[in-house]
């Protein structure tokens, strides 16, 4: 009787369906880097926060250098160098030694490259983090670069190079890299000619180059009281010598030229790029900028683009656009699928129809309202976790970023109006100054459907300049094959 009556209760008060939940509105405030930035040792910048829900620490250290420090000649030395901190032991470990101790210690520890930083990273029981950061530090200050693991890591980088070849996919991201940066390190890649010379020698230059307190920002969250963490890492840290401060890269122009480029490839889809050099960061157009790729091509199911191109004509299972403002140089705008050969134009051309729709026809309120919403409902996600945000402001001190961006980002995308998202989009969306590349069979992709919707030809008209084949370079040398 008890039971039935609160069952009763309960139905009673229970909305009819989905619609009728009311949910309390969501307020989030994003947090403010000043509030967990510190100083230590000689002005190193110290981003920090507890976290105590389990008996974890995590730190990254990130340094400032990268790729653009080292010529074309020496492409891969930074990443080779990067990974050899942490696999190659230290002057007094062997590498097997190292890795026995992070194993002992239940320690994760990495170092990795990505163009423009190095970044050290340490996961640690609470419990040893103090004998863990030790082995940590001394591995980032007196990396062995045993001979061995050099070998092996030369080795391991040349036997991927010669699979570069191997699948149109690498192919395309190869070449629409060096289409949109040149052979600056944006668009570089290894090769055997400049992996094959790597010596401890080398190794040892760049790492003090790079990794040495003058270029360096640390971060860490976890399960320690605070004070206590900053007086350890100011003690572990002060006694590190410093070394000269790495510049800023220096941005890279647009070096293409506007046409189709294709590779030939015998096989049954065709893979594409569309893309441009567009607008930097902090342009006051951004918010309107993100919105109108949203809008085009960048909401997923919601995005014009994917609705026409996967949704209503079954072309392609994945299309869509991106948009990627710079930092240090022009960013990017570009669409990309893959289709079947005699498809690839016409699903070019439904691209281009709805770029020359949002450029001519104001977006719906209700395409607005969408990307709006889906954009700030997303922005939470950037803050998910302690580690996360930590790395956040990391990435911006390091880039001077707006120290109002984040605060301020919501009231910027709500701002934007349909008349935003018209002008800007004729402000990037500049189809005579796009290039097309295309990986796949180029006979069967030239000719275009068979109901005759679109060919080639028809983008050619859009796009203008040549048409033009980039030969299938030597995966090793990433030069022309011999004859």
């Amino acid at each position: 009787m008890f039971t039935t009556t609160i069952l009763t209760a309960l139905i009673s008060i229970a909305p009819s369906g989905p619609h009728d939940i009311v949910f309390p509105e969501f307020n989030f405030t994003p947090p403010t880097a000043s509030s967990f930035r510190e100083l230590i040792s000689d002005n190193t910048v110290v981003f920090i926060a507890e976290d105590r829900e389990l008996p974890l620490i995590s730190i990254a250290v990130t340094f400032r250098g990268g790729d653009y420090l080292v010529p074309i000649s020496r492409a891969g030395l930074v990443s080779m160098m990067a990974s050899l901190v942490r696999s190659g032991g230290t002057e007094t470990m062997t590498a097997e030694e190292v890795d026995e101790q992070f194993a002992f210690l239940a320690a994760n520890s990495s170092v990795n490259s990505d163009g423009t930083t190095v970044v050290a990273t340490l996961n640690s029981l609470s419990s040893n983090f103090k004998e863990s950061f030790g082995l940590f530090l001394d591995m980032l200050q007196h990396p062995g670069f045993q001979e061995s693991r050099i070998a092996l890591a030369k080795d391991s980088v040349i036997e991927g190079m010669k699979q570069r070849n191997d699948e149109p996919s690498a192919i395309l991201g190869r070449e629409n890299s060096r289409l949109l940066f040149g052979d600056s390190y944006l668009g570089r890649n290894p090769t055997a000619a400049s992996i094959e010379p790597i010596n401890a020698k080398l190794l040892r230059e760049l790492h003090a180059k790079i990794i040495n307190p003058s270029n360096m920002v640390v971060s860490i969250s976890g399960d320690f009281e605070k004070n206590e963490m900053l007086a350890f890492l100011s003690e572990k840290l002060g006694s590190w010598n410093r070394g000269d401060v790495s510049p800023n890269p220096q941005g890279v122009s647009s070096k293409y030229t506007p046409g189709i480029y294709y590779v030939q490839q015998d096989v049954p889809q065709g893979g594409v790029r569309i893309c441009l050099r567009s607008m930097r960061r902090g342009d006051e157009d951004l918010a309107a900028a993100h919105l109108m790729n949203y809008i085009l091509g960048g909401g997923g199911f919601s995005s014009r683009i994917t609705q026409k191109v996967r949704s209503d004509e079954g072309l392609a299972y994945s299309v869509g656009s991106m948009f990627s403002p710079g930092v240090y140089g022009d960013g990017v705008w570009g669409a990309g699928y893959e289709s079947k050969s005699s498809t690839v134009a016409l699903a070019a051309k439904l691209i281009f129809d709805e770029i020359k729709r949002i450029k001519t026809d104001l977006v719906s309120d209700e395409d607005l309202a969408l990307a709006k919403s889906a954009t700030i409902e997303a922005f939470p996600s950037a803050f998910n976790s302690k580690a996360v945000t930590l790395s956040v402001f990391v990435d911006d001190e390091l880039t001077d970023q707006d120290r109002f961006y984040w605060e301020t980002y919501r009231e910027k995308i709500d701002a934007v109006t349909k008349e935003d998202i018209l002008r800007v989009a004729n402000t990037i969306l500049k189809p005579d100054e796009m290039y097309m590349l295309v990986v796949g069979n180029w006979e069967e992709i030239k000719a275009g459907d068979a109901d005759g919707r679109a060919s080639i030809e028809d983008i050619h008209a859009i796009i203008g300049g040549s048409v033009t084949e980039l030969p299938l370079l030597n995966p090793l040398t990433l030069e022309l094959p011999a004859e």
